[in-house]
């Protein structure tokens, strides 16, 4: 009987132990004080990349005459925010500021169209891609 009782207790605190372990994860658990000390100095460090993603964009959809002014004002404009929030969140780093949680304090519609959004990190230059279209070894 004995045996019976702790086996049933041993079985609960087990069960509740798990129950325990899944609430400390969070959905925002990625979301710390050092990534927000990263996307801050991103922010500072690589925001002047947004005058050529402006560019960029404004190529693809209305052509190059309109790309030339809306590339210097508007890219100055995302700049411009883009370092503020930067500074903001260097300052504020220790803190959990965006309603008590470390997530940015922009608005983020990139999800719907990446376009007139502010992404998390500043915009990637260059050439590099998120897809392999290298060989691959298949070992």
């Amino acid at each position: 009987m004995k045996n019976r009782i702790a086996l049933t207790l041993l079985s609960a605190l087990t069960l509740c132990g798990v129950a325990f372990a899944d609430i400390q994860s969070p959905p925002g658990h990625h979301y710390n004080w050092s990534r927000k000390l990263s996307r801050g100095m991103s922010n500072i460090l690589l925001g002047w990349t947004e005058p050529f993603s402006v560019w960029r964009y404004t190529v693809e959809s209305d052509g190059a005459n309109a790309a030339f002014t809306d590339a210097f004002v508007e890219g100055i404009k995302r700049f411009t925010v883009r370092a503020g929030y930067g500074v903001y969140e260097v300052a504020t780093f220790p803190l959990p500021t965006w309603k008590l949680t470390y997530r940015p304090p922009y608005y983020r519609k990139a999800q719907i169209d990446p376009w007139w959004g502010y992404t998390e990190f500043t915009p990637e230059m260059g050439f590099s891609s998120m897809y392999d279209h290298s060989r691959t070894q298949g070992w």
